[in-house]
């Protein structure tokens, strides 16, 4: 019959068509491995990718850094300088010179009580003194000459004397009638108004300095040893309300508190906007310096089963798979150690793509954080 005949010739030209194909695409035709280019370990390119082509990277230089114990803390702030104003002497107010929030300087009048009778009595001392200064100078000569007796000479001394203390004590007490700024700073609030009466002792206000604030707060006595002046400190509102502040250890407590077992620390931060008030609590935190260590991007450190791990870019452009421990991350950086030295270059984005043996030489590796469309690749 005509059909197998027919079926019989139309396989035999499917299988030649199938062969041809076959060896076209294993051939020399298909620029496979009898190109010449480099491909990945084994002949195979890394999956993904077309053979002997590395993918694009960035890279970041390993540097030194050191491993610390972090301390969070609590604790609460005061103006670098601070000082409750009361009144030394007793009387009528006559004049409120500085309102609540107003800056002065040192020296200015604060608030000024009646001091008519003080005025008078220095007005008397002062009338007395030349006086009895001269009358005492007088005796003194005629003692000198035999005119006058010691007894006489003594008297007028001491007269002297005395009228010179009632004048330096005149002088006080008219001062005690003024209060004055003992430093630069911002006046607090106050209920006294002119025409009010003070006694001695009673608070007129407060002022503060401002310019710097001070935050106490104690860390563990484990931790104590591991402090020292000048430490770079961060604080910030308890509760995490506004900005984080940076500023430095200033004074350390000269003993560890017996009950808590904490160590008292004083922390400084520039405040010349006013923007920090006394009194309000803060979150602090600081680092203490340990063993040097090395920092490289968190991105650059890679996982997998037998642990954590970097690519490393060696002298001839080679990537090789580091083994390293990390010790700790510090916001976007990791802390590590392992077979790599600062200066050292590791590959950071694009780090999850490669494969042991493909060639990234330095000098055309890419920065991280470069302009988008330059990479470094295979060559």
């Amino acid at each position: 019959m005509a059909f197998p005949r027919v079926f019989a010739a139309g396989a035999a030209v499917g299988l030649a068509f199938g062969a041809a194909a076959f060896w076209i695409a294993s051939g020399p035709f298909n620029g496979g491995e009898k190109s010449g280019a480099a491909s990945a370990p084994g002949g195979r390119g890394g999956a993904g990718f077309a053979r002997g082509v590395a993918p694009a990277v960035t890279t970041a230089k390993v540097e030194a850094a050191s491993v610390g114990r972090a301390i969070d803390a609590v604790g609460y702030g005061r103006a670098v300088k601070s000082v409750t104003l009361v009144s030394e002497a007793t009387g009528l107010v006559e004049k409120v010179a500085a309102r609540a929030g107003q800056p002065v300087k040192a020296g200015d009048v604060i608030l000024k009580l009646d001091d008519s009778e003080q005025r008078i009595a220095l007005a008397r001392a002062r009338a007395e003194f030349p006086i009895a200064k001269a009358n005492a100078e007088r005796f003194a000569a005629l003692y000198k000459e035999d005119s006058a007796s010691k007894l006489e000479a003594d008297s007028a001394y001491n007269a002297f004397k005395a009228v010179e203390a009632d004048l330096k004590s005149a002088d006080f007490a008219l001062k005690q009638r003024t209060i004055l700024a003992p430093f630069d700073g911002v006046v607090g609030l106050t209920e006294i108004e002119a025409g009010d009466y003070v006694r001695a002792g009673d608070v007129v206000t407060t002022i503060d300095d401002l310019s710097a604030l001070i935050i106490e707060f104690s860390v563990p006595q484990e931790a104590a040893a591991g402090l020292k002046i000048g430490q770079a400190v961060e604080a910030q509102l308890a509760g995490g309300a506004g900005q984080r502040i940076s500023g430095v250890v200033r004074a350390l407590d000269s003993r560890v508190d017996p009950a808590s077992r904490t160590l008292k620390i004083e922390a400084a931060f520039d405040n010349e906007q006013h923007a920090l008030l006394p009194g309000a609590t803060y979150a602090v935190s600081t680092t203490n310096d340990g063993a040097p260590a090395l920092s490289a991007p968190g991105l650059a450190v890679q996982w997998d089963r037998p642990g954590a791990y970097v690519w490393k870019i060696g002298a001839d452009g080679a990537a090789t798979r580091t083994s390293v421990t990390v010790l700790q991350r510090r916001d976007e950086a990791a802390i590590i150690e392992g077979d790599l030295a600062a200066g050292d270059l590791v590959i950071v984005e694009g780090a999850d793509r490669i494969r042991p043996g493909m060639m990234f030489p330095q000098e055309s590796a890419v920065p991280a954080g470069a302009p988008a469309g330059r990479s470094a690749g295979a060559h």
